[in-house]
């Protein structure tokens, strides 16, 4: 019997919804830069994908971050990469679809959305998120939020990176 991938929609749904690209250590620096972490703060990647921004947040900053991502395989890599690390005691990494994730505790949250979900992403953050919360998006900025600052990044290709912060 043949499988096809329109009978697994949760691997549908990691292929459209979530793709997983890894943001460039240079865009990283440049978003949690802007952020301004405070001591005690906690810090979420939605859809963490290898756990990078995640250990960069813990190494720079040593604030405790939760990442959310629907690909077991990439858990496990974000995990491992964490121990590797050695700011495995700083950071959860979670097997969960981001919809389904509770993100109301957080005070910064990064994002590297594929465009199909901003316009559900942005109703997510706008229900959710408390005053203060500060949100870093890579490359698709959210609908019906306005940004407090952009910031653009080359790591010397020919794509420009865009780092949205709103602030609510």
């Amino acid at each position: 019997m043949k499988m096809y991938i329109a009978d697994r929609p949760v691997l549908l749904r990691m292929l459209l919804e979530f793709p997983y690209l890894a943001t460039p250590l240079p865009v990283i620096d440049a978003a949690l830069d802007s952020a301004k972490f405070s001591s005690g703060e906690t810090f979420a990647d939605l859809g963490c994908g290898d756990g990078m921004v995640l250990i960069r947040v813990a190494e720079r900053f040593g604030v405790f971050s939760v990442g959310f991502e629907i690909d077991r395989r990439l858990v496990m890599m974000a995990k491992e990469n964490a121990r590797s690390a050695g700011v495995g005691n700083l950071i959860d990494v979670v097997e969960s679809d981001l919809f389904r994730a509770d993100i109301s505790k957080f005070n910064v949250i990064y994002i590297y959305p594929f465009p199909p979900i901003v316009q559900r992403l942005s109703e997510k953050i706008l229900n959710e998120c408390g005053k203060g919360t500060r949100i870093l998006v890579h490359d698709y900025p959210l609908v019906s939020l306005h940004p407090a600052k952009v910031v653009c990044t080359s790591e010397g290709g020919m794509h420009t990176h865009r780092i949205y912060l709103y602030e609510l």
